[in-house]
């Protein structure tokens, strides 16, 4: 319309992004794939604790009790991490 005053170029008009940050979402899919890699390197570090004390000790049954004992721990941590509002 001839009424609208014309566009300045040099964005002096523009308002730029707002400075308040958007509310962030209590779970992001990010931190669904860091949960997951907290419970996989728990059974990976305490199955390999368990399999270096079985080598050391010539038994058969610490790998099994550090891959339980690596993901318990990784559940809780995801739980500790995440459960904080």
């Amino acid at each position: 319309m001839a009424d609208d005053p014309p566009d300045d170029p040099s964005g002096a008009d523009d308002p730029g992004p707002d400075p308040t940050p958007a509310p962030s979402a209590p779970f992001r899919e990010v931190d669904g794939w860091a949960a997951l890699s907290y419970v996989i390197t728990g059974v990976l570090f305490y199955g390999a604790i368990g399999w270096l004390v079985d080598a050391w000790l010539g038994t058969r049954g610490f790998v099994g009790a550090g891959i339980v004992v690596g993901a318990a721990a990784g559940v809780g941590l995801v739980w500790l991490r995440y459960s904080k509002p």
